[in-house]
């Protein structure tokens, strides 16, 4: 059975490549395309925008807003803009973020993320609506904030996040739950019930929550180039604290405490060594293409409804990842 399939950038790639890539994946038959919103590299809301005027079906989605540092007026405003530019494909999802990010930009200790995250998913409906907003939120007030103009259709809000909580808000209140990349299947499981258990609290039909999840992917003929490649995207993800008890899932050791100062330092290569090659399939889809797919079907297995995948590489490993999507969304 064909299933929707997405696929992502990270923000690492030149923005006219991930252009080109983004009108080959929707070609290809990809139903979404995601941005990393990595603090530093490419900006998400910004390459969405032309992502979304050089495609003409899928839905872009910027991912993750970070409450903590996004006022929710100008990113009401600014989603509105691209929604009506291109109506009914623009999407948004919101995270915490990452905790280091938040640390360079001044938010050493993120504070109640469930009601922080739940303030701001009220206020952007509430912008999105027409309506005149106040609210004494955590982080933000609205004093009377209200756009001129209305999105001409709804913009679906995903909400991004491995922790129990803000998963179990997500079941409640949000259109999709976006579950992080590089999560071992048993992590993904766990994800899955935390965003059921919310689902279920809330009396919601499960089939009105999408459950999408990024799946860092890279393929290539031999398998080892794209497994090479997916211990870099491994060590970037591991920088952060948070994904302790990821790792603890898997039985393969890993120094977490190294692969964090490396990264810290600037050390992506260097850490990235410090990352066992038998690790990469345990987080990520790497190998030849049977290999991936075989990967990949896991995922689904494991309560990703809608993988994200990545399109990198070289030319050759390009057109390995677009057959990929060719072949797990024909026949719809």
């Amino acid at each position: 059975m064909a299933v929707r399939l997405g696929m992502r950038f990270d923000g690492f790639d030149p923005v006219g490549e991930t252009i080109e890539v983004s009108t080959q994946a929707e070609e290809a038959g990809a139903d979404t395309i995601w941005m990393a919103e990595h603090l530093g590299y490419r900006e998400a809301a910004v390459s969405c925008m032309a992502f979304a005027l050089k495609t003409q079906r899928a839905m872009v989605i910027p991912t993750a807003v970070m409450p903590y540092i996004w006022h929710p007026m100008p990113t009401a405003m600014q989603f509105a803009t691209m929604a009506e530019a291109a109506p009914g494909r623009v999407g948004i999802c919101v995270s915490v973020g990452n905790l280091l990010n938040l640390r360079e930009s001044g938010v050493p200790h993120p504070e109640k993320p469930v009601r922080v995250i739940r303030e701001y998913v009220e206020a952007l409906r509430a912008l999105w609506n027409g309506e005149t907003v106040n609210q004494e939120g955590l982080i933000w007030q609205l004093r009377g904030a209200r756009l001129a103009f209305k999105p001409p259709k709804p913009i679906p809000i995903f909400i991004a996040s491995t922790g129990p909580q803000v998963l179990g808000l997500a079941g409640r209140i949000a259109d999709g739950v976006l579950y992080s990349g590089g999560l071992s299947l048993a992590s993904i499981q766990k994800c899955a019930a935390y965003a059921e258990a919310g689902i279920e609290k809330a009396g919601r039909d499960p089939s009105e929550v999408r459950k999408a999840g990024f799946v860092y992917f890279a393929c290539s003929k031999n398998g080892t180039d794209a497994i090479e490649a997916n211990r870099r995207k491994i060590a970037f993800l591991f920088r952060n604290s948070a994904q302790a008890d990821n790792i603890a899932s898997v039985d393969v050791e890993i120094d977490h405490a190294a692969i964090i100062e490396l990264v810290k330092e600037r050390k992506l290569e260097e850490a990235a060594q410090m990352v066992p090659p038998e690790a990469v399939t345990k987080f990520t889809v790497a190998g030849t293409p049977d290999q991936c797919r075989e990967q990949l079907q896991a995922y689904i297995d494991a309560g990703v409804d809608e993988p994200v995948i990545e399109v990198s590489g070289t030319d050759e490993e390009k057109a390995l990842a677009l057959e990929v999507i060719r072949e797990f969304t024909a026949g719809r």
